[in-house]
């Protein structure tokens, strides 16, 4: 590097500094730099690359305004914002003798200089820290005290490790992850982000440093660091670099055959709560639920299998009950969205307090609607009927695999047809599907034999329903899919939505789960005969909106669209 002055100049083997006046003013950077003969940067250079950034640390890229944005051989191209700063002058020295290499620097403003410090913020930066402090000695290279030390691993308050950790959770944030998972694979670590209910692989690193971020984690969590060989929970509040709130981690460590494996469940309680809208419900599901949750008592279900949204759904039934005049009080585990006005109480097993006996405390505190996170057992069974029956609104989930199986269930609970007839008002069955990137969204060409399966399911959805979901009877079929773009991480598909049947309970159902014990057949026919759509016409509906795939579909009712019978 060299820098033309008019003051002193100081030389060396490899590089050569210079005292400038520097002008005030950012516009006289460019100025600056051609009285000095330098190169100005005034946009990220074509080329740059997120690799040469291990050169100089973050730290001393903020600290003395230096940043690196290119490699040759045995020559360094470095941005600097003040050229007059001696102290970023005698680091790169030192980086120069240090190193064996030249350096060349370039002027920049602070826009230009930010955006190459982006880079900074990506897992393989960090990972290349945690790599190189492990290979130095712990104490020179971290200057700080261990907090425990497990077996050869020593973890720091403040070092490589923990920068990489923080980079993992604030990865699966900007990708909208719900669950990140930790686990040991042969002689590495791998991380895996659940994307829209996919697991997607996204960082490897070596076997020292994975074990090094489970205990990071673990000691964040409150978790025992030496016990290896029960499985721990706990929770660790975060808070993101860009924001000012908080997310909730909860921590679920587990031994494996190759080590232990961490999986943090991501718990946004500030992020907004679905509406009707954009939960999916059209038509006749809709306008069942509506109706239902605004009766004064009765029980409400949503089922599905884990992951499907139906604590989603419930949150979205809350805020539209959410009025001064009503108190509302939920049992949940664990509570995941803050709901102003709303009285959420999350329960602890571990100390006696579950659902069932959660619910025999809320029945005296003056309800109106209950919310039971979930009816695990015959006791929160009978508890949620006999709330139900007693003049309260109760809204809960099941885990069954559609709306009619929710019937013979509860029954073999040991619930009364005659009590179940009597108090259950609705259930709505549901799973999530992915949404299509609209950035890269494109006609999707599919066979004559599954254009056919789609065709006649269409045939057989009645006219009204077809309306509801803004639709035409004589529309042309057309298929969609997403390309695969950055916004959508080459996916194809961006966001999700819930596919429905709805099973109104209405006097007709009445009398079939009293006197014929809930017989499944029985009730599905009556359910068809009713109107109800099936999750697969609801997903063919929404294909045809363009919103999913045939694919999707597919994959969570089980059907057989993608099967070419020609």
């Amino acid at each position: 590097m060299s820098v033309a002055t008019e003051d002193t100049k100081t030389t060396d083997s490899n590089i050569t500094f210079t005292q400038s006046k520097t002008p005030g003013k950012k516009t006289d950077l460019k100025a600056l730099a051609d009285s000095l003969g330098l190169p100005f940067l005034d946009t990220v250079p074509t080329g740059f690359s997120k690799a040469v950034l291990g050169a100089i640390s973050q730290d001393a890229s903020k600290k003395y305004g230096i940043v690196p944005y290119k490699k040759e051989k045995d020559l360094l191209y470095v941005a600097m914002l003040d050229p007059e700063n001696f102290e970023s002058l005698n680091v790169l020295r030192f980086l120069a003798e240090k190193e064996k290499i030249g350096i060349e620097v370039a002027l920049v403003g602070q826009e230009v200089f930010a955006e190459l410090s982006k880079g900074y913020s990506g897992a393989d930066i960090a990972l290349s820290d945690a790599i190189s402090s492990l290979k130095k000695d712990d104490q020179e290279a971290l200057d700080k005290k261990p907090v425990k030390a497990v077996k050869d691993t020593v973890v720091y308050q403040d070092a490589p490790i923990a920068k990489l950790v923080e980079v993992i959770v604030e990865h699966a944030l900007d990708n909208r992850a719900s669950d990140i998972h930790i686990e040991p694979i042969e002689n590495n670590y791998r991380v895996r982000f659940r994307v829209d209910g996919i697991l997607r692989a996204d960082l490897v690193f070596p076997l020292e440093v994975g074990r090094a971020v489970i205990s990071r984690i673990k000691i964040l969590a409150n978790l025992k660091i030496d016990e290896k060989r029960k499985p721990q929970d706990g929770r660790i509040r975060f808070k993101p670099e860009q924001g000012d709130y908080f997310i909730d981690l909860r921590v679920s460590s587990l031994p494996v055959m190759e080590g232990e494996k961490i999986v943090m469940r991501v718990l946004d309680k500030s992020a907004n709560v679905a509406n009707l809208d954009n939960l999916g419900l059209y038509g006749r599901a809709r306008m069942i639920l509506e109706k239902k949750i605004r009766e004064p008592f009765g029980i409400i279900l949503i089922t599905g299998p884990t992951g499907s949204g139906k604590s989603t759904s419930l949150y979205a039934f809350l805020q539209i009950l959410n009025k001064e005049e009503r108190n509302i009080i939920t049992l949940e585990d664990p509570v995941e969205y803050f709901l102003e006005g709303i009285n959420q109480s999350q329960i602890k097993p571990e100390i006696g307090y579950t659902f069932a006996s959660g619910l025999r405390s809320i029945l005296r505190q003056d309800p109106n609607v209950i919310m039971v996170g979930e009816i695990r057992d015959s006791e929160t069974a009978e508890l949620s009927i006999h709330a139900a029956l007693t003049g309260h609104l109760v809204l809960s989930t099941l885990h069954t695999n559609d709306s009619v199986g929710s019937i013979p269930r509860l029954i073999d609970m040991g619930i009364e047809p005659f009590l179940l007839a009597s108090s259950l008002q609705a259930v709505a069955a549901q799973r999530l599907v992915r949404r299509i990137c609209e950035n890269c969204k494109q006609e999707e060409t599919v066979t004559a034999g599954q254009k056919k399966i789609i065709e006649d399911l269409f045939k057989s959805i009645p006219a009204e329903e077809v309306k509801a979901f803004k639709l035409k009877p004589d529309m042309k079929i057309v298929f969609y899919k997403g390309k695969g773009c950055e916004k959508c991480g080459n996916t194809g598909y961006k966001g999700r939505i819930a596919i429905y049947e709805v099973l109104d309970i209405d006097d007709d159902m009445h009398v079939i789960i009293a006197d014929q014990k809930g017989q499944e057949n029985d009730v599905r026919d009556q359910a068809i005969k009713q109107g109800m759509l099936t999750m697969k016409q609801d997903g063919i509906l929404k294909i045809l909106q363009g919103v999913t795939t045939l694919s999707e579909i597919e994959r969570v009712t089980e059907g057989n669209i993608l099967v070419d019978e020609e």
